[in-house]
């Protein structure tokens, strides 16, 4: 593998425990390709952490700013406009992502936004300039700085590897862009539209769409029940994170379980009913980057569930579904506005969803998992955002809110061509490792030792593939 061999390496760390799996990987890299790594972050404590597992003080690169700053310098306005220009980013758009993870950030100044902007662009470059690195490998975009730094990364030609939970359990895959499309899945695809599938190919989807009916299995991180002891040890890693960083614990983690159950007995939320015809939405997340950045355009999803609603047939009804995790953290008024409208059935977060999928007419989603769900189900999808299973040429992604009804009226009732999802769900298939692809606060099996090796072995095997 002569592409890694005694190359430059730059990680990016931060918040969730990415500190210790960066680090693990880091040296797993060393072991194979005799690499030389790097080191990004702001976590508070971060850089002690690693300096205390041996790496170098000079190989870490500290970009730290404070949600609590108060004085600071008047930003270079002509400077971040020439940046933005340089390389393709506006700053308020970025900023979407980051400003409704914490009130606070809400009441900012346009002065001390600029200013972050500023100093984080500057701080970047030079750390682009110290380290030279060939490679750089992170998880995923979390903030305002993660699309700043990955339009940084493409502009000086730097080869990215962003690893990413690709939606089906033990199996990531690997990104290069800011668009969403994984690039190992584009060729893919590509290929197998120019030829029939093998009977081997029928068969390994077939199966693999029977173990999802069977299982219902979800992505890594969702779902997942820990056993005692791996609940432990879990509190036991978050405790000592909390200690290097010197921070108080959200408790947030822990009110939300409490709150979600008095929710689930509010009366609320309703259970599908049987017989009746619906299009189906599940709600998102939010604040997340799937759509505060990947859907921005539609990331008010008040909004978008009016505009699907007054779109629908006057047969149909738009089963809304309440997303299964921290759903009380939601504004209380939020789900009162859903119900307002008389076609829409805000739906309880533990209905069976791959049941309300295989009964429903119509999918709409932003980026979802339901969306690769649907596909596997051959039921039509509308999407809104930026999300890989865009390739598939059976799923219409909304380019004008003005076409939404006629696209309606187009896709609902009708079922995806089998050939086709069979085609596609090998592509996924064959663009993907073995190996757990998110970060440990979601997901503690990340920084197992034999994970992080698979984790390395798909980076070799991508690598190989594609570049």
């Amino acid at each position: 593998m002569e592409p890694l061999k005694n190359k430059r390496v730059l990680f990016i760390y931060g918040h969730g425990g990415m500190e210790n799996l960066t680090l693990n990987i880091s040296k797993e890299l060393k072991n194979r390709w005799n690499t030389e790594s790097y080191f990004l972050g702001g976590s508070k404590g971060g850089d002690q952490f690693l300096i205390k597992n041996g790496i170098s003080k000079e190989n870490i690169y500290i970009n730290e700013y404070s949600d609590s700053i108060k004085n600071f310098p008047q930003p270079d306005v002509e400077f971040i406009k020439k940046a933005e220009k340089k390389y393709d980013f506006k700053s308020w758009d970025v900023w979407q992502i980051s400003a409704p993870r914490k009130r606070s950030r809400q009441k900012f100044s346009s002065e001390k936004v600029l200013y972050w902007m500023e100093y984080y662009i500057k701080e970047t470059e030079k750390c682009i300039t110290k380290f030279k690195p060939d490679y750089v490998i992170f998880y995923g975009i979390a903030s305002f700085s993660g699309v700043i730094l990955y339009q940084m990364l493409l502009k000086h030609n730097i080869k990215v590897l962003e690893i990413i939970n690709s939606r089906i359990p033990s199996r990531f895959t690997i990104n290069d862009d800011l668009e969403n499309n994984w690039p190992l899945l584009v060729k893919e695809y590509n290929l197998l539209k120019k030829r029939d599938l093998t009977k081997g190919e029928i068969e390994k989807a077939e199966n693999f769409i029977a173990e999802f009916l069977e299982k219902k299995f979800k992505p890594d991180g969702v779902g997942y029940k820990y056993s005692i002891k791996q609940k432990l040890l879990k509190y036991i890693s978050y405790a000592k994170t909390l200690s290097y960083r010197r921070e108080m614990p959200d408790l947030r983690q822990f009110i939300w379980p409490l709150a979600n159950k008095i929710l689930d007995v509010s009366g609320t939320f309703e259970m599908p009913v049987k017989g009746e015809k619906y299009a189906y939405y599940p709600l998102h997340v939010n604040p997340e980057v799937s759509t505060s950045f990947y859907g921005r355009w539609y990331v008010n999803q008040l909004a978008l569930i009016e505009n699907i609603a007054r779109n629908l047939p006057c047969d149909y009804k738009l089963y809304v579904k309440e997303h299964p995790y921290h759903y009380s953290s939601r504004p209380f008024n939020f789900r009162q506005e859903i119900k307002k409208f008389p076609n829409v059935r805000l739906i309880s977060p533990h209905a069976n969803v791959v049941d309300i999928i295989k009964d429903c007419d119509l999918v709409f989603t932003i980026t979802g998992t339901t969306g690769w769900e649907a596909i596997m189900l051959q039921k039509p999808i509308i999407t809104f955002g930026d999300v890989y299973y865009n390739l598939f040429e059976e799923v219409v992604k909304l380019k004008n809110l003005r076409e939404l009804s006629s696209i309606i009226d187009k896709k609902i009732g009708t079922t995806n061509d089998k050939t086709k999802t069979l085609k596609f769900i090998n592509a996924v298939l064959n663009s993907t490792f073995k190996g757990v692809g998110v970060i440990p606060c979601i997901c503690g099996n990340s920084l197992e030792t034999q994970n992080v090796s698979l984790i390395v072995d798909g980076i070799e095997e991508y690598i190989g593939k594609n570049i």
